[in-house]
């Protein structure tokens, strides 16, 4: 990835390629990003859609990965839902927040904007 995942820009790529998604999802939630043990950053899905940093909100789910982990959801290398299936991503909070973001990264069209936006 060209932008460094969990800055403000790979933030904003978020937001942006979440609004070319094309699945429904009526799914809301505040989910904490995090690689390694320092860094991290929450964003906010209304609706299916990331609209931004999650300010004070407390998140609902965590979901830890590797760099490379991150890389491969984007690029569509590895699905985010088969890598949660085989428990090669250990989510940790709420299984309705972890099925917004699945909802989003197993979108192609939001995949393909993600990745234009970060790479």
């Amino acid at each position: 990835m060209a932008v460094e995942p969990l800055t403000e820009e790979w933030v904003a790529g978020l937001v942006e390629a979440s609004g070319r998604a094309v699945t429904p999802c009526v799914r809301s939630a505040v989910v904490e990003f995090t690689i390694g043990k320092k860094a991290s950053t929450a964003v906010e899905i209304v609706d299916g859609r990331v609209v931004g940093p999650a300010g004070d909100a407390e998140p609902g789910l965590s979901v830890p990965a590797t760099a490379d982990q991150l890389a491969s959801f984007v690029d569509g290398s590895e699905s985010m839902a088969r890598a949660y299936m085989r428990g090669d991503l250990k989510p940790v909070g709420s299984t309705g927040a972890l099925l917004a973001v699945i909802s989003l990264f197993e979108d192609p069209a939001f995949r393909t904007a993600l990745a234009a936006a970060v790479v």
